[in-house]
């Protein structure tokens, strides 16, 4: 059997390790496969972003002094690396059967990558626009029954079948709450029309409710694009005393034009020095903006597909070209513009985690061997400033809140 996990653990590494790293960091999203991707150096990531321009200029006279001089300014940003893991099992029956064929090993843990790999990629996905607490959904009401937990959440647009969550009760005073009883709890299903999922086992929530996450990450999760509008600090810099790191809003008033995304775009440029070059639209947004094309019979520059398979559109806002695409995980009734030159994944490569030589290692008190892909680092971006918000960006009729279902 040794000889067997050694074969499957050598074609792991040589055939499927290269290509998940590949497909980790594009997949995912439009936005993470334009940004640039770098080498995490240190736990601390640190970045010198530049505020406002040069100040050593001026206009003169002939024998009048020349300016004073007027360095460039810069703030220190710093940023922790977050752990990020791809999980993938096998049974120790599955290897006995397998034992006398590599290649049926590989088969049979060809189902497991795949599942494994779309976890990654739909988690990642989520964090990137997320703001580092993990929350996936507030939960105001649960109700258990044969084993089951019925939890009615804010919004659904965050959780999926499958994925494991832990339930953080909020007190009225003091910090949120984590039971043993509550944590690492299955999703069983998800009723998208009334807002609810259903998880295995009983859990209970506490008179002032709630909040899920997934299993383990609370306030560990990638710094995403959410963070940028929300909380009191980013990247270690107090937001009301730096105003020059509060992103661009524009209300677009439920009548989404290019109009509209041209005066956000221009603002970013005039006052933030951004080239907002993606703009990524919430479903409401999306549709609302898919109507404005067809209605006004707008011409479209081209279609722009992304390696990822996403399809987005290219088209001039202003003078400016600009690729606009739906992204599930931005809020139902927003539009985020982002300048992606000024946005990187500083990262460690997906390796698998290895002992005395091999990845597969037996889990305690199981038969199960599990091997761990692993991978640690954080998004920072040089402009938070530069980003622009576009709220009440769905269409008029739309009642959605911008939270999502």
């Amino acid at each position: 059997m040794a000889q067997i996990l050694t074969k499957v653990e050598a074609i792991l590494k040589d055939k499927y390790q290269p290509a998940l790293c590949n497909q980790i960091n594009t997949e995912p999203s439009p936005f993470l496969e334009r940004i640039k991707k770098v080498p995490l150096k240190n736990n601390t990531i640190k970045c010198a972003a530049p505020i406002g321009i040069n100040g050593g200029f001026g206009f003169g006279a002939e024998g009048v002094g020349t300016p004073k001089a007027g360095a460039q300014r810069y703030a220190c940003f710093e940023l922790d690396a977050v752990d990020m893991y791809v999980d993938l099992q096998i049974s120790n029956k599955t290897v006995e059967l397998a034992s006398s064929n590599a290649s049926s090993m590989i088969n049979a843990l060809d189902g497991e990558i795949r599942g494994s790999y779309a976890a990654a990629k739909w988690n990642i996905g989520r964090a990137l626009f997320g703001d580092g607490s993990g929350k996936l959904a507030a939960v105001s009401a649960a109700s258990a029954a044969s084993g089951v937990t019925t939890l009615t959440l804010d919004s659904v647009k965050n959780v999926i079948e499958g994925l494991r969550i832990d339930l953080y009760n909020t007190p009225s005073t003091g910090d949120p709450t984590l039971t043993d009883a509550n944590s690492g709890k299955r999703i069983i299903s998800v009723d998208r029309a009334a807002k609810k999922i259903t998880v295995d086992g009983t859990l209970t929530l506490g008179a002032t409710g709630g909040f899920i996450t997934v299993q383990g990450s609370y306030n560990r999760e990638l710094c995403g694009l959410g963070a940028i509008f929300t909380g009191s600090s980013i990247y270690g810099l107090s937001k009301t005393d730096n105003p020059w790191l509060a992103p661009t809003v524009v209300d677009a008033k439920n009548d989404l034009t290019d109009l509209v995304l041209y005066r956000g775009v221009k603002q970013a440029k005039d006052y933030k020095g951004a080239s907002i070059d993606l703009i990524m639209m919430g479903d409401d947004a999306f549709l609302a903006y898919q109507d404005y094309i067809h209605t006004n019979n707008i011409t479209v520059a081209d279609k722009y597909q992304f390696i990822g398979g996403a399809v987005g559109y290219k088209v001039l806002v202003g003078s400016s070209e600009v690729v606009i695409v739906n992204e599930r995980f931005v809020p139902d009734g927003e539009a985020w513009g982002v300048d992606t030159s000024t946005f990187y994944l500083e990262a460690t490569p997906w390796n698998f985690m290895e002992k005395d030589g091999g990845i597969f290692v037996p889990m305690p008190d199981t038969s199960i061997f599990r091997a761990l892909l692993a991978s640690y680092g954080n998004l920072m971006c040089e402009n938070p400033g530069g980003v622009v918000r576009f709220t009440n960006a769905g269409a008029a009729a739309s009642t959605s809140s911008g939270s999502g279902t």
